[in-house]
């Protein structure tokens, strides 16, 4: 039988959530079943990063706001494609793939919400651009997933039209990838980490990330573990500025800004601590792959992250754009390391029984026979390893 053709327009073309989202869906789809094809709306790593993986890959690039030539393109892309089902990620996939799958006939069109519009760094006017535009063109969509409940209800409360619809599908990682340790002294030799404590963050260097409120609560930390090293994996347009905040609180020797990193599991078994100190998140990775090493975690409660996260249990939570708050978790997971490990190994079951990607993966597929029950018999996932462990 000729396999399906499964187009993804991404949100991006950097790697972030949306995008490693996408990375595992197409490591797991049955080639036999779908045939993928990957649209980003700009160039950028992740293009190159899944062509070398061998997926048809096309760039068509998407102006923030509505651009009539860049939705005909999008159209006729997917008409000379002959793509069966279009899955969206993001506002601005949302609405250009749901106008451009109706115009080129697209049989099936699944929306994916991976943040809160809420959330999203653009100003007022272009937010309710975005909302209106998204309400308005609703009824294009046969399905809606979102990767966490909170933002499913951020989704019905915004558009109330859409429950019947929208379906919560979190985001998994491999235990297989996580489960061999790491090399705890690599990175920590490498980074001149010492012997002292080491705090890890992984995210993008943006506000959205929250990253300033880590370094505000360095200064307190140091004076109790002068060896302290805090470690950010990650790039983005706030680099510069947070290098310059940590100039100014006297903590720039403790801090190591390693840019984007491939080598995770290394870089997550140096850590004592990892921290997410974010401002929003709907279901971010980098907590359930920090989890999946068995690392004490500390993460503000915003979004999707309590759905991971039990407070002192799987880990700590605090609020948001609260150094001191940060701090304190902080210090208490350094000062009784066997109780952080004994949280830690706790979250890390909990994540290996809950948020696997097989488990993401097939309820994402799911979703796809239900928008279109004529395909129901025809369309599985490879049933490797972890999609058996994840049944």
């Amino acid at each position: 039988m000729k396999p399906v053709v499964l187009a993804e327009l991404a949100g991006s073309a950097g790697y972030g959530g949306g995008e490693r989202y996408l990375e595992l869906l197409f490591d797991r789809l049955n080639r036999s079943k779908f045939s993928p094809l990957l649209i980003c709306p700009e160039p950028g790593p992740f293009v190159g990063r899944m062509k070398a993986k061998g997926i048809p890959t096309n760039v068509v690039r998407l102006t923030p706001l509505f651009n009539l030539v860049a939705l005909i393109r999008l159209a006729y892309l997917l008409k000379r494609n002959d793509v069966t089902i279009l899955q969206t990620h993001g506002a601005r996939a949302n609405v250009y793939g749901r106008l451009a799958a109706w115009l080129a006939g697209v049989p099936c069109v699944v929306s994916t919400v991976h943040n809160s519009i809420r959330d999203y760094d653009v100003n007022s006017i272009q937010r309710y651009v975005y909302s209106t535009i998204l309400r308005v063109v609703l009824p294009l969509t046969d399905r809606v997933i979102c990767v966490s409940e909170a933002l499913r209800q951020d989704v019905i409360a915004d558009c109330p039209g859409v429950a019947p619809k929208t379906t919560t599908v979190w985001n998994g990682i491999d235990p297989a990838l996580f489960s061999c340790g790491g090399d705890r002294n690599k990175i920590r030799r490498e980074w001149w980490a010492g012997s002292g404590p080491v705090i890890l963050t992984v995210a993008r260097l943006t506000e959205q990330k929250g990253h300033r409120f880590l370094i505000e609560a360095l200064p307190a930390l140091l004076t109790e573990w002068p060896s302290l090293v805090c470690l950010f994996v990650g790039e983005g347009e706030c680099r510069e500025s947070l290098r310059a905040l940590a100039r100014e609180k006297g903590v720039e020797q403790s801090c190591r800004f390693a840019g984007a990193r491939n080598d995770v599991v290394d870089w997550y078994a140096a850590a004592d601590v990892v921290v997410l100190p974010s401002l929003s998140e709907g279901f971010p990775f980098v907590v359930l792959e920090a989890l999946a090493m068995s690392r004490p975690v500390v993460a503000t409660h915003v979004g999707g992250v309590p759905e991971i996260i039990h407070d002192g249990s799987t880990g700590l939570l605090v609020p948001p754009r609260s150094s001191q708050a940060l701090e304190s978790a902080i210090r208490n997971v350094l000062r009784d390391p066997d109780w952080a490990a004994r949280m830690a190994k706790v979250g890390q079951k909990e994540v290996f029984e809950r948020f696997t990607v097989g488990k993401m993966v097939q309820g994402t597929v799911r979703i796809f026979e239900e928008a279109m029950p004529a395909l129901r018999c025809s369309l599985d996932v490879a049933q490797g390893p972890v999609q058996k462990e994840a049944a």
